[in-house]
């Protein structure tokens, strides 16, 4: 998913679920996806590990700093969409 993608899914799940929801998540341990799924091949992809796809194509040394930055930039995206249109401010006298 594009970052600008998640930015449309984020405020559509603030619109229609903001009136229901107390505290909201962006991305569940974000390092485990990262690193665990591009560096250790554990979870998620796992695209240069031979058995469960091509070892030939991705760079377990890099991917796992670009995977970081792309959820780094999608929860900013998310949290200032979320400030400037759905937070709710109290009153200033």
């Amino acid at each position: 998913m594009h970052r600008d993608e998640y930015a449309q899914f984020s405020d559509f799940c603030f619109k229609k679920f903001g009136d229901r929801v107390k505290y909201w998540m962006t991305f569940n341990e974000p390092r485990v996806v990262a690193a665990l799924g591009y560096e250790n091949r554990i979870f998620s992809r796992g695209r240069c590990f031979a058995p469960f796809g091509n070892h030939t194509i991705g760079n377990s040394a890099t991917e796992p700093y670009i995977v970081a930055h792309n959820l780094l930039l999608s929860h900013s995206t998310a949290v200032k969409i979320y400030r400037e249109k759905y937070q709710v401010r109290p009153a200033t006298r």
